[in-house]
């Protein structure tokens, strides 16, 4: 799939607190552990048959909002969908949006406008759930979303 041949239209849109099984439906299936929670920004991404190939949320905390459960189905990946999801989601960013990707998506990130940064002085919402990710053993870091000036 090339997303800038006819034929190929993605959209990406918000789910509505209806929708959201959709995206969890859309989890399972492809063996993601990512859950889309009632009254979180969920985005969904699909192809021109209409079929979801990619999904994330917003996980709103306290003080903060997390980036999380982004994934792309297995067949589309590679192919730009992520960035597609993630330009589409930035409507909703704001300096207080996080997320924890693996160290080896950190250029991808960056790519997206998310800076590296450090866990002084974050909100603890964020900073215990990084805790709690990472002595699960995952390789991560937190990033904070800077909008362009």
């Amino acid at each position: 799939m090339d997303l800038n041949q006819p034929g190929n239209e993605l959209t990406a849109h918000w789910l509505t607190d209806a929708e959201m099984p959709l995206a969890n439906k859309f989890y399972r299936a492809h063996k993601f552990r990512g859950k889309a929670r009632r009254h979180d920004p969920c985005m969904v991404v699909r192809d021109a048959q209409n079929q979801i190939i990619a999904c994330g949320s917003l996980r709103k905390l306290t003080d903060s909002q997390l980036l999380a459960g982004v994934a792309v189905a297995e067949e589309s990946r590679g192919k730009g969908v992520a960035r597609f999801l993630l330009r589409h989601m930035a409507e909703a960013y704001d300096d207080s949006t996080f997320t924890f990707p693996y160290r080896h998506l950190v250029p991808f990130y960056e790519s997206l406008g998310y800076t590296e940064v450090d866990e002084n002085g974050l909100p603890s919402a964020i900073v215990d759930r990084f805790h709690t990710y990472q002595k699960q053993g995952r390789d991560i870091l937190i990033m904070r979303y800077q909008a362009a000036h």
